[in-house]
């Protein structure tokens, strides 16, 4: 009894430290991520004066502005899908068009158009659509609720994707969710502009990354209650955390750093367990 009360008060007491660290020092970085200072300060077309700018997130593309446009294009569940962790999409009820090999099947967005959140909405645990409000072809789209995407030619093998969310009310809790989607929305259509049609992508990588983070987080919560002493109980667990905080919002998504930061805990339960 005394381990659990103990437990429960450590990870109380290290999820308050490290929202004071998201809030001062991971926050700023997520919601500028790949974005340079005049990306994050230039006017776009599609601003609302009435609306917060809750990030500005960009990445460059080894491909012409009009190869990267076919695939941005494609955005929507019953279109191309959004590029993103399609395994956590199905886990929250979220049905996309899943291609195992990536063609742009689609040739154009217009003004007026629905970009679905999912082809099933009644299983969606938040059901979401986003209507077009501006389009202005091979170069920016203007989404509701959502925000403006806008290509800006580098040269001609290379382009900028910029992607700038606004909202009413900036959502808190939603923020770093939504960069972990986005961040892959933006990595998944880089990698297919930069491959082209008719290549066959595997999300093995993906899934590998996110089971080590959640792995990780439940042997993190383990590790603090079987440790004994302050430096086992506090120090070591924080400093777990901490990594464990970047592993999943700073460092590249790949399963390197998830399954190192897996293994030092696993490393780190056996020798208390042993000793």
């Amino acid at each position: 009894m005394y381990n659990l009360i103990k437990s429960i008060l450590v990870i109380i007491g290290m999820a308050i430290l490290q929202l004071s660290i998201y809030d001062l020092f991971l926050k700023p970085i997520i919601t500028t991520w790949g974005a340079s200072k005049e990306e994050v300060s230039m006017r776009m077309v599609g601003d609302d004066k009435n609306l917060t700018i809750t990030s500005t997130r960009a990445i460059s593309i080894n491909a012409s502005k009009s190869d990267v446009w076919k695939w941005l294009i494609q955005l929507g569940a019953d279109r191309g899908g959004f590029y993103s962790y399609d395994f956590i999409e199905k886990a929250m009820g979220y049905k996309t068009r899943h291609q195992d090999l990536i063609k742009p099947e689609f040739k154009k967005i217009e003004t007026g158009d629905l970009v679905r959140g999912s082809i099933d909405e009644k299983s969606s645990i938040i059901p979401y659509n986003f209507r077009v409000l501006y389009v202005k072809p091979e170069e920016t789209f203007v989404l509701d609720k959502w925000g403006i995407f806008l290509l800006k030619e580098i040269n001609s093998r290379q382009t900028r994707l910029i992607i700038r969310t606004q909202e009413a009310v900036a959502n808190y809790i939603m923020i770093p969710f939504h960069f972990i989607m986005e961040r892959r929305t933006l990595m998944g259509i880089k990698a297919r502009a930069e491959a082209g049609e008719n290549v066959q992508l595997s999300e093995s990588k993906d899934v590998l990354w996110f089971s080590a983070i959640v792995l990780s987080g439940f042997l993190i919560c383990f590790f603090i209650f079987i440790a004994r002493g302050f430096i086992q109980s506090i120090i070591i667990p924080f400093i777990f955390s901490l990594l464990w905080s970047c592993s999943l919002l700073l460092f590249d998504p790949t399963p390197w750093y998830s399954m190192s930061l897996l293994l030092v805990i696993c490393v780190a339960i056996l020798n208390v367990i042993r000793t």
